[in-house]
């Protein structure tokens, strides 16, 4: 009996082991942290950024004296899938594409309308999640997908990558996920957008070399039925305004050429509006928004400080909605607020390409700013 026991066992311990046979070692596969994609000549070309594992980690105490290597794989095919079998044809080891976290697409692929087969096949593999950042770019792909921030960290800590903490201090270009940019797609009122990543090579040096660092360049916005439109960042100063995740955004207010103060605006809070009127429609936007001085120049009260900080919020609300509707895009998505509590007015006025804007269509815009704080300062009124 003892020894039936021992027998069954040690049957137990062997078909435990065999379940780890087909495992692999963690140096023998390789695990793209970035995707590329292009659309060039017929052909799919599929960008794969690769980093070795002991740059990503962090060793307390110990400054990291060379470059972070970063290896950038280019794969050429009919399809995308062509072009992914095309990488393995050189990729040495296992491929597994779990580690994913961010995908971006060139201008090229979005103007001439070929990324849906890219993200049909991303969607659908079991590998990639959802939740992996979005971007697009105007650049060359393999550079920005080499491109590696300050002290020679991993790419991981750049945008590309993290780009939540940049957002918290900066929100100009809210990040997107994977996921978000996909549904927007599939919304016909909606309006589609791609954080728009650029390459600066000049602004920041390292022991008076410069080093090249990603930035946002602005947006590529993607309408129903049309090509893909790109707006700078200098033409979207009014998005932060007109968005409830904007977390921080500086204001910079004064009379003509002479500054009068820095805000810092946060948390603003969005109300939109509409009516019908002679057979079109009209939007109002209402913002709440908190303010913290940050420098202050000339003397104001602070009525005259928050009249001012109004003035240009709202001019440039206005200016933004008006570069985007030149181009035919819904900037804040006002159809789609007229869609989600007025669907038959929508479908009524909607033409062919689901756009139900026009020139006029933006109405009223109220702005209230809330001083919250001085700062570490008394607030200079120039008032005895």
């Amino acid at each position: 009996m003892k020894r039936l026991k021992a027998l069954f066992a040690l049957l137990l311990m062997l078909a435990a082991t065999t379940g780890c046979w087909s495992s692999r070692e963690i140096q023998n596969v390789n695990y793209p942290a970035a995707i590329g994609v292009d659309y060039e000549e017929g052909n799919y070309i599929v960008y794969v950024q690769l980093l070795d594992f002991s740059s990503v980690a962090k060793l307390e105490g110990q400054q990291k004296k060379e470059e972070t290597p970063v290896w950038v794989g280019k794969g050429i095919g009919k399809s995308f899938t062509d072009a992914v079998n095309h990488l393995y044809e050189t990729s040495q080891q296992h491929v597994t594409w779990g580690h994913v976290e961010a995908v971006v697409f060139s201008e090229r692929i979005l103007k001439l309308d070929r990324y849906r087969e890219a993200l049909e096949l991303i969607d659908r593999y079991r590998e990639i999640r959802y939740l992996i950042w979005a971007y697009s770019t105007r650049e060359s792909l393999d550079e920005v997908l080499s491109v590696t921030p300050f002290f020679r960290l991993s790419p991981k800590s750049s945008i590309l990558h993290n780009p939540v903490e940049h957002y918290r201090q900066r929100s100009m270009v809210r990040p997107i996920r994977l996921y978000e940019f996909i549904m927007a797609l599939e919304e016909k009122p909606r309006t589609a957008y791609l954080p728009s990543l650029k390459i600066n090579r000049t602004q920041w040096k390292e022991s008076r070399q410069e080093h090249a660092l990603l930035e946002y360049d602005g947006l590529h916005l993607l309408q129903y039925k049309r090509p893909a439109v790109h707006m700078k960042l200098a033409e979207l100063e009014g998005v932060p305004w007109v968005n409830n995740s904007t977390v921080r955004i500086s204001l910079s207010i004064g009379r003509g050429d002479e500054l009068a103060a820095v805000l810092v605006m946060e948390a603003p809070e969005i109300d939109i509006r509409h009516t019908i009127r002679n057979g079109r429609a009209y939007f109002d936007i209402n913002v709440n928004v908190k303010a913290v001085i940050n420098e202050q120049f000339e003397e104001m009260t602070e009525g005259e400080l928050a009249k001012m900080a109004v003035q240009k919020i709202e001019e440039q609300i206005r200016n933004t909605y008006t570069k985007a509707y030149r181009r035919k895009v819904d900037i804040y998505n006002l159809g789609e607020t007229l869609y989600r509590h007025n669907p038959a007015a929508f479908h009524r006025l909607a033409d062919e390409n689901q756009f139900v804007l026009h020139e006029d269509a933006l109405r009223n815009v109220h702005v209230n700013v809330h001083l919250t704080s001085t700062g570490r300062y008394k607030f200079h009124s120039g008032i005895k």
